[in-house]
């Protein structure tokens, strides 16, 4: 079986003037698929903005805040624990709270009963089994 494959060099005619013409031709397509597409964000964008705002006759949504003013059980404190770490770890819980806006609360403070637990190990572990 022997193919004859030169009338594929007559058909592709590859000179420098085609390849240019289909790339650029190529990078039109493209770029004004992308410009397409922002545009229709955009749109999409406005479209769900003017959604949201009140309307002209007055009729504007009132959003009730609810306050939940149940209090949680008391605070747990393991015997020999003074009250400035207590107070040392609720001022960093609050810290995490306010920077991620979560109201956080503390149940108990405890000392590790593990006398073979290494933090810096733990943490070690925890960096090198993380998922990508």
């Amino acid at each position: 079986m022997n193919f004859d494959l030169t009338f594929l060099t007559e058909v592709l005619e590859m000179n420098t003037e085609n390849v240019a013409a289909v790339v650029i031709t190529g990078l039109v397509v493209v770029f004004s698929g992308l410009v397409l597409l922002i545009a229709f964000v955009s749109f999409l964008g406005l479209f769900f903005k003017n959604k949201d705002k009140p309307k002209a006759n007055g009729n504007v949504p009132v959003k009730t805040e609810k306050k939940n003013n149940n209090v949680g059980p008391a605070l747990i404190v393991e015997e020999g624990i003074g009250d400035e770490i207590v107070a040392v770890i609720a001022a960093a819980i609050a810290a995490m709270g306010a920077k991620t806006g979560k109201k956080l609360a503390i149940r108990s403070v405890k000392n590790a009963t593990n006398s073979n637990y290494n933090a810096w190990a733990s943490a070690g572990r925890q960096d090198n089994t993380k998922p990508f």
